[in-house]
């Protein structure tokens, strides 16, 4: 049976919000649609069903920033990031094994356009140099995006408030990057390739079902080409609906709210289905709604799903300044707590 789980709309009131942390560890890149507030909602859902998983699987890692959090806070084991770009696959390899090396080179490195060209440009043969180029590129360009389509942040006149330099804080990308190296010893390996690449690598290591999680966070249907350098058409994200269909382990994922995707997922019989809308900020001084779908084999998803607060709850006792969130909001009835 599916159930698919219904917005409340804002006249319907507010479901509950999850209780407030900050993020202890956050991810270098910048990445379109980033899931860094999942993180504490894919925590809540491995407690209510008493998972402490071995094995943390993101095979579409981008920023990872739900495997690194959940590392941190000692919700999982181990973890393996897939990735198929290249590039981002390179940066996490690097991260992980020779984190100095990159530090050095961002320290000495010119933030220009004749650099930005470079990189954009130029054809990157070793890990290293994949991994340099990925990070200066994500911090450079538009949004962070790494698609073909994207310019560097300023314009190539440079006459914006926001030049090339406004999103490569030195120190800060120093800090994030040891935080992140300082787990090396628990990532299983980085998989350079595609999600099913990723789930057969995994496969090999023959760990209980109950073992391993998945998180699967792929290319959105909607306007992917103008935001990955690797997106899906209709039949591949067909592929990944038939695949993780028959995967026996428990799994979680994460998509963006199109129409095809939900009909698709609706018609899946293979178990309980859960269906999240959830709605995050745009990081600008107004939230932007930007739907999301949640969707997993697993019985109990969390009953506050509102990753952001209102006014009024940030006006309570203790409230502190209401900083840009996340929001999430769902109603339904079948099979929570």
């Amino acid at each position: 049976m599916v159930f698919i789980q219904t917005l409340m709309s804002r006249k319907d009131g507010m479901g509950k919000a999850l209780p407030r942390r900050n993020a202890s560890i956050l991810s270098p890149l910048r990445y379109p649609g980033a899931k860094r507030r999942l993180a504490q909602y894919v925590g809540e859902v491995l407690r209510l069903n008493e998972l402490k998983p071995r094995l943390f699987v993101e095979p579409f890692a981008g920023g990872a920033s739900v495997a690194l959090q959940l590392l941190q806070d000692g919700f999982v084991e181990k973890a393996v990031l897939g990735e198929k770009d290249p590039l981002v696959a390179s940066f996490w390899k690097t991260v992980f094994s020779d984190p100095e090396w990159l530090i050095d080179q961002l320290k000495t490195v010119p933030v220009n356009l004749a650099t930005w060209d470079r990189f954009k440009f130029g054809k990157p043969h070793t890990t290293r140099e994949r991994a340099l180029a990925c990070i200066f590129l994500n911090r450079t360009s538009f949004s962070g995006i790494l698609a073909s389509t994207s310019g560097p942040l300023g314009g190539r006149r440079q006459e914006s408030q926001y030049k090339l330099d406004c999103r490569f804080p030195l120190k800060t990308l120093v800090k994030r990057i040891r935080q992140c190296a300082a787990l090396h010893s628990r990532i299983l390996f980085v998989n350079n390739g595609d999600w099913a690449h990723t789930l057969e690598k995994v496969k090999s290591k023959a760990l209980h079902d109950l073992d391993v999680f998945c998180y699967f966070d792929p290319p959105f249907y909607e306007n992917a080409d103008r935001l990955y350098n690797f997106y899906f058409d209709g039949k591949q994200h067909k592929a990944l609906h038939d695949r993780v269909a028959k995967l026996r382990h428990p799994w979680l994922m994460s998509y963006d709210p199109a129409a095809p995707i939900i009909e698709m997922y609706s018609h899946n019989g293979d178990g309980p289905r859960h269906v999240d809308l959830l709605y995050s900020a745009s990081g600008t001084e107004r939230p932007r709604a930007a739907r999301e779908l949640m969707i997993t084999n697993l019985p109990i998803l969390p009953r506050a799903t509102r990753l952001w607060r209102s006014s009024e709850e940030w006006k309570g006792p203790g409230a502190r300044p209401a900083p840009n969130g996340t929001f999430v909001k769902r109603g339904s009835r079948h099979g929570n707590r």
